[in-house]
């Protein structure tokens, strides 16, 4: 276990003693000189008491009243010159900037968005200039501009050209394999408004990282110019024309050198040393008590990069051990008292008063409605904080330690040797870049196991969580597996660390009933065999409640039920399933023999007039071979079709084969019998407006750096669909048909729970008045109440407005309250079947 910020560098604090602030205090001390140097660079021609241009007494004459750090070779006052010569260094390197990312950061988005052709093109220009040695870059191109400032500029822009390139096109790539960028794609945003409005907000904090480091670069580059005479021509002053011009006389001035080397040192330093204070990292939590600390999330796909000292064995006690005095008994592996946790930004408490233990060898399920507050409970009692929220009260305690009391390093020291944490989405915790079987591979390695053993060990661990063990599956890296795939493969990694407590928070939320039962038993049974303690969260009760020992209930910030988990589980069935076997038994009699159809006679019977019917479509993964074969569907306006199968079956890929963000191989999509192109972009805007996705990862599907306003209001916006004085009021009529209200447009994703995100993603859909839906396990992070909630609304849409509906689940409730027709992808096949067969 570890985090997933950058590794603490300095050394562990006392014992007892507060965490160091020197770095905090010295933010401020850098920038307020960075400042200071700035405008007195800036500022500098209008307080110099002489004109720099002009001499002023004898060359090198030593230091006066009237020249107060003597005078240059020309006889000019050094002072005057010093301080009018920063100006063009800062702001030459300042445009110089501007324009290197202005076509860096546009070369870059084109190169990843567009590929191929245009890519090679890009980055053969950007390694034709990156074989040249810069100096030598710098000389050719000023030499042949001439002497002067253009032909240090346009030197320069070369040199930092090919790396800017480099670094946008590489964060680019990462920021298009999101669903945010996917559902643009498919809503039919052009190439501009993508890479304006979904990417680049995202690019930011790494240019702002990168601009940070490339001033420096910049700046000396331009002083080495100026030193090589390449630059600012005599008289003009210049810090690096002084340096080279005042070299030969240093002996006899040494001022007319070291001030302007001193200053350009000054400046640099200070650069460096601002943009390694701010870090430009997402901002920490903020506490209104205690120690403040940066720590990030934990997760288990990180650990071995924060394994410090020797693995406490499986069970064991830890190092720290319980403190004097303290109130945990030796069998509590984490427990929380009076936690209250604030919103920085609105005041509102999303916790309030939670008292929560976990006991040592004992599973405890921590249920609630989406958004009551259970994942921020959690992290809590790892010691962690969101952004954007603060710790007022509440004490926590860690297998005997106070988290109160520890430094950032210890504090990650104790997570990693007894901790292991699942998150929501498991595209966060899984280094993109590892192959399955290196993701549990560096688990084990950090065990200590050896290299030979890891192969056989990883395979192992796979088998435990229902996942393939040959060698294709070993080799895929995580943007090639389902979600029910990542989340096994997660629960893996986690397992493989041999915690001593085991937090899932929200394991099941893509798997198919089966599995989700299946897994759930066979983790917490490896876990009571090893005496590992376990934390688990969900909003399905049924999910978790034959696994958990006890049951504890959250609902709006508050702990309002706990027990034994039998008790909880019978009032719970007795409340919730009165009604279902009626309403399935009738959705039975509607719906039987109506959809039991071969897939002939469906290929045979396609409706023109339907808005959407799939005929033989098939697709296939690159090296991977078929995922689905001769598929064909068909859905009348304010039809229903349930899509049901087992994680990894092709599901969601026959969700984006209908919406053509995969190119089929084979088969046609038509809608009103118009048949629709195999790719996305080479359909009409009126095609892509009336077939809108919604996708399975609420985690995914969000821009992180748009608000809910933004985000449900840009369909309205981008297709003219009202005014746009109305969109405000539209905006807030469609959030609150999702169960949102009026204070979520303001937050941005980062602020909503999971099933908060999946309604904001609901909600942008039916912005764009589709006549087709397509939902994948749109109801996976929800709670059941809000779930039911939202199947009432797409039960509604289908019935007033007409729209036809596809919806890709694994669960029962689903399939009975959407009703209409059943079909199964299994073995590569979508095989349609009757309603009460496929409850």
């Amino acid at each position: 276990m570890t985090l997933v910020s950058h590794p603490v560098t300095e050394p562990p604090a006392p014992a007892g003693a507060p965490p160091r602030e020197a770095p905090a205090r010295r933010r401020p001390v850098a920038a307020i000189v960075f400042g200071l140097l700035v405008a007195l660079t800036l500022c500098g021609p209008w307080l110099a008491p002489k004109d720099p241009r002009v001499g002023a007494g004898m060359p090198y004459a030593p230091s006066s009243a009237d020249t107060p750090l003597g005078t240059d070779h020309l006889g000019a006052d050094v002072l005057s010159r010093v301080l009018s010569g920063g100006r063009t260094l800062v702001l030459l390197s300042v445009a110089v900037l501007l324009v290197a990312y202005l076509i860096g950061v546009t070369a870059g988005m084109l190169a990843a968005y567009r590929g191929g052709f245009v890519a090679t093109l890009i980055l053969r220009c950007a390694d034709v200039l990156m074989g040249l040695p810069p100096l030598v870059l710098i000389a050719v191109i000023a030499t042949g501009t001439g002497p002067g400032l253009l032909g240090v500029a346009v030197s320069v822009v070369a040199v930092m050209l090919p790396d800017i390139t480099r670094i946008v096109r590489a964060t680019t790539t990462q920021i298009l394999a999101h669903d945010y960028v996917e559902v643009a794609l498919a809503r039919g945003e052009s190439t501009a408004a993508i890479l304006a409005r979904e990417v680049l907000p995202n690019l930011l904090r790494t240019l702002a990282a990168d601009a940070s480091v490339r001033f420096a670069g910049t700046a000396y580059a331009v002083a080495t110019a100026g030193f090589l005479g390449l630059g600012a021509q005599p008289p003009t002053p210049d810090w690096g024309l002084m340096i080279m011009e005042n070299q030969g006389g240093l002996t006899l001035q040494p001022m007319a050198v070291l001030a302007p080397a001193a200053l350009l040192l000054a400046l640099l330093l200070t650069v460096g040393r601002l943009s390694d204070s701010l870090g430009f990292a997402a901002p920490a939590p903020r506490r209104k008590r205690g120690p403040a600390r940066t720590d990030a999330v934990p997760t288990a796909a990180s650990a071995p990069a924060a394994q410090a000292g020797p693995r406490v064995p499986l069970g064991g006690a830890s190092e720290e051990g319980p403190k004097e005095g303290s109130e945990d008994v030796p069998d509590t592996a984490a427990t929380v008292r009076g936690l209250r946790l604030r919103a920085t930004s609105t005041g509102l408490e999303p916790v309030r008063g939670v008292d929560l233990t976990v006991p040592a060898a004992t599973v405890v399920a921590l249920i609630g409605d989406s958004g009551s507050g259970k994942t921020s409970t959690a992290l809590a009692l790892l010691g962690h904080t969101n952004p954007g929220l603060e710790r007022t009260s509440g004490t926590t305690r860690l297998f005997g330690t106070d988290l109160e009391g520890l430094g950032r390093r210890d504090l990650a020291r104790l997570r990693a040797r007894t901790v292991a944490y699942v998150a929501q989405d498991p595209r966060t915790s899984l280094p993109g870049n590892l192959k399955v079987a290196d993701q549990i591979g560096e688990q084990l390695r950090a065990l200590g196991v050896p290299a030979g053993e890891r192969l056989e060990k990883a395979r192992s661990a796979l088998c435990r969580v229902a996942l393939p063990d040959d060698p294709a599956f070993l080799a895929r890296k995580p943007h090639q597996l389902s979600g029910g795939q990542l989340q096994r493969l997660s629960i893996a990694v986690a397992l493989a660390r041999e915690p001593r407590l085991l937090v899932l928070d929200e394991p099941t939320s893509a798997l198919d009933p089966q599995n989700t039962a299946r897994l759930v038993m066979e983790v917490v049974a490896l876990c009571r065999k090893a005496g590992t303690a376990v934390l688990l969260i969900s909003h399905d009760l049924d999910a978790v409640a034959q696994a958990a020992d006890t049951v504890v209930v959250m609902s709006g910030g508050r702990v309002v039920r706990s027990g034994p988990q039998l008790d909880r589980l019978n009032r719970t069935d007795k409340q919730t399933d009165t009604h279902k076997p009626a309403e399935a038994s009738e959705a039975s009699e509607t719906d039987d023999g109506a959809d039991d159809a071969p897939d002939d006679t469906l290929n045979n019977a396609l409706d023109n007039a339907a808005p959407l019917s799939v005929v033989g479509l098939c697709a296939e993964r690159p090296g991977a071979g078929r995922i689905f074969s001769d598929a064909s569907l068909t859905v009348p306006a304010g039809g229903r079709l349930c899509v049901v199968g087992t994680s990894g079956s092709g599901k969601s890929t026959l969700l984006r084969a209908i919406t053509g963000l995969v190119v089929p191989t084979a088969g046609e999509v038509r809608m009103a019998g118009e048949v629709l192109a195999g790719q996305v972009g080479r359909r009409s805007p009126l095609q892509r407006r009336l077939l809108q996705l919604v996708p399975q990862n609420p985690y995914d599907s969000l821009n992180p750096r748009q608000t809910v306003a933004r985000i449900v209001g840009r369909p309205l916006r981008q297709f003219g669909l009202v005014p746009a004085d109305q969109v405000e009021a539209e905006t807030l009529t469609l959030v609150e048909q999702v169960g949102l209200g009026a204070e979520h447009l303001s937050r941005r994703p980062a602020a909503l729970s999971g099933g908060e995100r999946q309604r904001v993603a609901l909600a942008r859909a039916l912005a764009a008045r589709p006549d087709v839906l397509l939902c994948d396990e749109i109801t996976s992070a929800l709670d059941r109440t809000t779930a039911l909630s939202v199947l009432a609304l797409l039960d509604e849409l289908c019935r007033e407005l007409g729209v036809a509906l596809i919806v890709v689940t694994h669960d029962r409730l689903v399939v009975e309250r959407i009703g209409g027709r059943v079909a199964q992808v299994a073995d590569g096949r979508l095989r349609h079947l009757p309603a009460a067969r496929a409850v």
